[in-house]
């Protein structure tokens, strides 16, 4: 009998798959169905916007369903800074499948926070504390809070319901709940506005399964909507700033991205409407090179997001983003709100 492995490809194979060059690295992603053509919707964490750039300079149609308002005469980092451009609604970064579950339910009118439970204070200014980071300088009043909120929600519910495809890049599994509301928010109060209250706020590790069922969940409810999208998994290679755990944070680190990696594979086996591409695994293994992160081993590098999206723009004959070697090519501002407990770090406040 002949061994198993004597007729697999060259693919199946560590010596022969895994070169010393990322841009030599083939095989890797296939993609499980076409995203030519098709109205692309983008959400997740911070990484997430690296691919929301990337997709709209090899021509893709992005949707951009909360533009930015004309009062923003500059644009770039500016706008971003107040939660434009990222994605293809003004919510900010989305870290687990339940905050994208809480999102959608919202939208279709399955659940209605109420506005005390989500507008936060900082020195008489006014935060929506499920996406505190788009206005970074507060509200003068809570009914602007709640008025912006609605539009946004209705804005949002036009993405998911016009999308063909549906790009979600999962990030963590840490998160702060609170305890009597269940609402799940992408910050700690305290941290950008708001009050920490431990009678109020718990902090939460999602686990797989919660993480499994609130993604199909959030499946189910689109898809009653949109019957025909399909959704497109990532995972962000962007470590914990901080965990509040217990654990080392690398510890912390790996253990959520093994999570939330499990169950992207077991949806991709299970689903024929869910692709994965494996940004993560390109961009955190160390045999590709040391240039993928910045020196603080956290910031991903321009350069490292142009060659790890170019193998995913060369799978579906995309429109080639940019010379991949122009590691000073301006992309925008990324905002990431986990990254602002670096100034907590020491004690520092």
């Amino acid at each position: 009998m002949k061994s198993p492995y004597i007729d697999l490809p060259d693919s199946s194979f560590w010596k022969l798959a895994v070169p010393n060059k990322i841009d030599l690295l083939e095989n890797i992603y296939k993609q499980k169905f076409s995203i030519l053509n098709k109205k692309i919707a983008t959400a997740g964490d911070c990484f997430a916007q690296e691919i929301h750039r990337a997709l709209k300079k090899s021509g893709c149609l992005v949707i951009d369903n909360e533009p930015s308002p004309n009062t923003i005469a500059i644009r770039g980092e500016i706008e971003n800074s107040f939660g434009y451009g990222l994605y293809s609604a003004r919510h900010g970064n989305i870290y687990s499948a339940r905050q994208l579950l809480q999102l959608a339910k919202e939208a279709f009118g399955i659940s209605t926070p109420s506005p005390e439970d989500y507008i936060w204070e900082k020195d008489n200014r006014f935060y929506d504390a499920l996406r505190p980071s788009v206005e970074p300088n507060g509200l003068t009043s809570k009914e602007e809070v709640i008025m912006q909120r609605q539009d946004h929600i209705k804005r949002f519910r036009m993405v998911l319901e016009s999308c063909d495809i549906f790009i979600f890049t999962m990030g963590l599994t840490e998160s702060w709940i609170g305890i009597k509301n269940g609402l799940v928010y992408p910050t700690a109060p305290g941290v950008i506005a708001g009050t920490y209250n431990p009678d109020l706020y718990q902090f939460y590790n999602f686990k797989f399964m919660e993480i499994y069922n609130d993604f199909l969940e959030f499946r189910k409810i689109v898809k009653l909507y949109n019957p025909s999208v399909k959704f497109l998994l990532t995972i962000s290679p962007v470590p914990l700033t901080a965990t509040a755990s217990g654990k080392h944070v690398l510890a912390a680190t790996v253990y959520s991205k093994s999570i939330v990696r499990a169950v992207a594979g077991q949806l991709y086996d299970e689903y024929d409407d869910i692709d994965y591409f494996p940004s993560y695994e390109i961009l955190t293994t160390p045999f590709l090179g040391a240039f993928m992160f910045m020196e603080n081993k956290r910031t991903v590098t321009k350069k490292g997001v142009a060659m790890t999206m170019e193998i995913f723009i060369r799978e579906h004959t995309l429109a080639s983003t940019s010379d991949v070697n122009n590691e000073e090519e301006v992309h925008g501002k990324t905002v990431c709100d986990e990254a602002l407990l670096d100034a907590f770090a020491g004690g520092n406040k």
